[in-house]
């Protein structure tokens, strides 16, 4: 078993489980971590007006996210079964 297949089923594995609710709120203090974070570094290097935008773009891809796991776990992955 090459590495690439290890990957893939390490995904598949991981894909196909639902999400609890703690993992959940994991994501979200990590999503809000790193946001305030790359914000507070973007401030510091870039100005306030560029320390926006990122904290805009990165809380609209995060919320992506949120949802979409939030999905996931409520609806389960049976797609990626074989």
């Amino acid at each position: 078993m090459g590495i690439i297949d290890r990957f893939e089923e390490e995904y598949l594995s991981v894909s196909s489980a639902r999400a609890s609710v703690r993992e959940l709120l994991e994501l979200l203090v990590g999503a809000v971590l790193f946001v305030v974070g790359a914000s507070a570094l973007a401030y510091h290097l870039l100005g306030q007006q560029i320390a926006i935008w990122v904290a805009g773009g990165l809380v609209v891809i995060f919320a992506i996210t949120l949802v979409s796991q939030a999905y996931w776990a409520v609806t389960g992955r049976e797609d990626y079964e074989e």
